[in-house]
């Protein structure tokens, strides 16, 4: 796919220490504390070409590389996911050492048992030229819909939706992101050249934790930014997006009223959106692969049988449990289990995970566990993430005196003087300049500034 993608997750997060249950803000800033004590900061670039940060409501935040194939964005997501459970290790060691039995729980979800939520955010480049009121008559059909397939299911007081962050959803575009809550967030920020590139940021889906419905959420927005940007019919949408997007949470066979006077159902949307994109389903290994994914999950639910998809196999899990037990809706140990899902981690080689459980038996993967492992390490090869991993691996194994950004990284401390490396090409995965910048830093001085001032030469 000839396209960026790229992912910023939230992760949910508990801290016990010596029997005691820790405040979101006293866990957060433990977890963090190796890399604060280390670097100073607790937002930090990594050589793996993601930003590894504490967000605001003290969550911690991976965001992905720069990603030019689904694969590769399931890759990233899943070593993100490593490079946490490494920092509370670390965390974890940190704490003993200071006498203390501190544990993390981390969890890709996006709502607590109190109703508190956080975010996944997805990043698409698409083309400056795009007309932003077309891409939204194309997206926000798809986006109230995508939940069918994109939905990491909620479990809670013996009521069941699809999404966790469908009820939350406050508007269907704005520049904010906290208080509204939009389908789309349209803050100007490309991070690339902003008279080639928009970044579309949509901040409406769940975190997945099943690599599957990861994959095909990307694809088949992908599959519709092609079909936006061929310039066709968009499909029939509903009249009240967000009343729709919260009726199809819990029913999407629910009929609400079309923009055309006629009525529409999430599954039924997600089938005209499946024909309209057929013909830009290429000859490659994502994009046409994704739309039959796409079409056999359609075909499993339409059919009741597993689909492969996160809230269906959520849904059958807790049942199964629920009839195995006995148990009525409300039991609370069943919003238990839907939290049990999401976590991350393992404990005698074994996931704690339902859904890593799941996915060992039953999932569909995308990645493996040495693609995985190599990508906490290692940039992805097709975009400016390996430039800037490559930099800021010279970097640290020298000690410089760096700044980095999205779209650019600077060294401080060479003699000659600060030495700016611009990456507003998210494409371009060689930068003759970059490696050149690589090279100084190996076998250059560093250059100390007195007083925060360079002398004259």
């Amino acid at each position: 796919m000839a396209r960026i993608h790229g992912i910023e997750t939230e992760y949910g997060l508990t801290g016990t220490s010596d029997g005691r249950r820790l405040p979101i803000d006293e866990a957060a800033n433990r977890l963090f504390a190796p890399v604060a004590r280390e670097l100073a900061t607790t937002n930090l670039f990594h050589p793996a070409g993601g930003r590894l940060y504490l967000d605001i409501g003290s969550h911690p935040e991976y965001a992905t590389p720069e990603c030019a194939t689904a694969r590769d964005l399931v890759t990233a997501q899943k070593a993100g996911d490593a490079l946490l459970l490494d920092l509370a290790a670390r965390a974890r060691d940190l704490e003993a050492e200071e006498g203390r039995d501190t544990t993390f729980r981390l969890f890709r979800n996006n709502v607590d048992p109190h109703g508190n939520t956080w975010g996944s955010h997805e990043n698409h480049l698409v083309a400056r030229s795009l007309d932003p009121h077309v891409l939204g008559e194309w997206l926000v059909p798809f986006l109230v819909s995508r939940l069918l397939i994109g939905g990491a299911g909620h479990w809670r007081r013996g009521s069941f939706a699809l999404s966790q962050r469908g009820d939350v959803l406050g508007d269907l575009v704005s520049n904010q992101t906290t208080r509204s809550r939009p389908l789309i967030n349209t803050r100007d920020e490309p991070h690339a050249d902003p008279d080639r590139y928009r970044r579309l940021h949509v901040i409406s889906g769940d975190t997945n934790s099943l690599e599957h419905p990861m994959w095909l959420v990307v694809v088949a927005t992908e599959l519709v930014l092609r079909a936006a940007e061929a310039g066709g019919t968009p499909p029939v949408g509903p009249a009240d997006a967000l009343a729709a997007l919260r009726a199809w949470n819990r029913d999407p066979d629910a009929g609400v009223p079309a923009t055309d006077g006629g009525w529409v159902t999430a599954r039924g949307l997600q089938r005209t959106y499946l024909g309209l994109v057929e013909a830009f389903a290429a000859d490659d290994d994502e994009t046409g692969p994704g739309w039959f994914a796409w079409r056999a999950a359609l075909d499993a639910l339409d059919a009741g049988r597993p689909s492969g998809l996160e809230w269906d196999a959520k849904l059958r899990t807790i049942q199964a449990w629920r009839d195995r037990h006995g148990l009525p809706d409300d039991d609370p140990r069943l919003d238990a289990l839907d939290l049990r899902w999401h976590e991350l981690g393992s404990e005698s080689g074994r996931p704690v995970g339902l859904a890593a459980l799941w996915e060992a038996s039953h999932g569909v993967r995308h990645t493996t566990d040495e693609a995985v492992a190599a990508a906490t390490t290692v940039a992805p090869g097709l975009t400016r993430a390996r430039v800037r991993g490559e930099l800021l691996a010279a970097a640290q194994d020298r000690g410089r005196d760096h700044v980095v950004d999205w779209s650019g990284f600077e060294v401080r401390d060479l003699p000659g003087g600060p030495v700016r490396v611009a990456l507003d090409d998210p494409f371009a995965h060689t930068v003759p300049a970059a490696s050149e910048l690589a090279e100084r830093m190996r076998d250059e001085p560093r250059f100390r500034l007195l007083g925060g001032f360079r002398p004259p030469s």
